[in-house]
């Protein structure tokens, strides 16, 4: 494994290892994309707590963000998804239908 690889593996596995962001995870809907506000109505933490763990999402190449406006879009990577974690998001989601 190259050693770029193994670093964006690393960074990857540090970034999922939070139970709190896998649950920011799901809540990207079926095409891969997000509010912020829909995680603040969501999720039961700070705006700054949901900017850090989006940052560290952001930053492991798991997402992109972009700006609209006042509010920020997230969108998932699906390809680094499938690339490093393939079914990962199907497992995410799954999980979050037998929860609601």
């Amino acid at each position: 494994m190259e050693k770029s690889q193994e670093a964006q593996y690393i960074s990857i596995f540090r970034a999922l290892s939070e139970p709190l962001r896998l649950e920011i995870l799901s809540l990207f809907d079926e095409g891969g994309r997000c509010a912020c506000t829909h995680l603040e109505e969501r999720l039961p933490i700070s705006k700054s707590t949901i900017s850090y763990h989006i940052k560290i999402l952001y930053e492991a190449g798991l997402i992109n963000i972009r700006k609209e406006g006042r509010f920020y879009h997230y969108d998932l990577r699906t390809d680094v998804f499938e690339y490093f974690v393939p079914d990962l998001l199907e497992r995410v989601r799954g999980e979050r239908s037998t929860r609601v």
